[in-house]
C-alpha cells in the first residue's frame, strides 16, 4: 500500500509542477522487441508495448504503459517421488499496465533517458504433463521495473527510440529483460 501511495504522490507532484510551469508536452510511443525470461528453455520471445507520456519539462516525464512480454515455452521432464519421469510442456504469457517516471538528458538530436516504474502484471501459465494431465494458473502482481534508452529525432515530432527494460520478480521469481525499438510521436 505504501508503494502505491508514494507512486500516486509522485505522479501528482510531477503533474502539478508541469502545469505550474506551463511546459507540458505529450507523446505516444510504440515499440517491438525481444524478451528474455530467465528460467525458461525457450528464452527469447517477441514482445511489444505502447506508452502514453507527459513531459513536464525537458528533463522529467511520466508515462502510462501497456506491455506484452511474449509467451515463452518450456519443456523437459519431472520426476515423481517414486522415480518415474514424465515429459512436460508449458507456456507463460505475461502482460500488464504500469507507470514510469522518466528522466531525460537532451543532447541536440539525441536524448538519453532512464526510467523506473511499477506495473500490475498478469502471468498465465499452462502446463501439460504426459500421462498425468494438464493445468493452468493465473498470477497477478505488482512488479518494479527499470530501464535505459536513447532517442534520435527524425523530425521535430518523431523520434526513433531504442531501450532496455527489466521487470523484476515476475510471477514471483523470474526477471524478464525487454530490448526494444520503436517510434515516439510528440505533440
Amino acid at each position: 500500500m505504501l508503494k502505491k501511495t508514494l507512486l500516486a504522490a509522485l505522479v501528482f507532484g510531477v503533474a502539478t509542477t508541469a502545469v505550474q510551469a506551463n511546459e507540458v508536452s505529450g507523446y505516444v510511443t510504440g515499440s517491438v522487441g525481444q524478451t528474455n525470461s530467465k528460467g525458461f528453455n525457450s528464452k527469447k520471445k517477441f514482445g511489444h508495448k505502447i506508452a502514453v507520456g507527459l513531459q513536464a519539462n525537458e528533463f522529467v516525464g511520466l508515462e502510462a504503459q501497456y506491455t506484452d512480454l511474449g509467451k515463452p515455452k518450456d519443456k523437459g521432464y519431472v520426476v515423481d517421488g517414486l522415480g518415474n519421469a514424465y515429459d512436460y510442456k508449458g507456456t507463460a504469457r505475461t502482460r500488464g499496465l504500469g507507470a514510469n517516471l522518466v528522466g531525460t538528458l537532451p543532447l541536440n538530436d539525441f536524448k538519453l533517458f532512464a526510467k523506473v516504474g511499477y506495473h500490475k502484471m498478469e502471468t498465465k501459465v499452462k502446463v501439460n504433463v504426459a500421462g498425468i494431465g494438464s493445468g493452468k494458473t493465473t498470477e497477478r502482481e505488482w512488479v518494479p521495473s527499470f530501464g535505459l534508452g536513447g532517442a534520435y529525432a527524425l523530425t521535430s515530432e518523431l523520434d526513433l527510440v531504442a531501450e532496455y527494460e527489466r521487470y523484476k520478480d515476475v510471477a514471483d521469481n523470474y526477471n524478464v529483460d525487454f530490448a526494444s525499438v520503436g517510434l515516439r510521436y510528440s505533440f
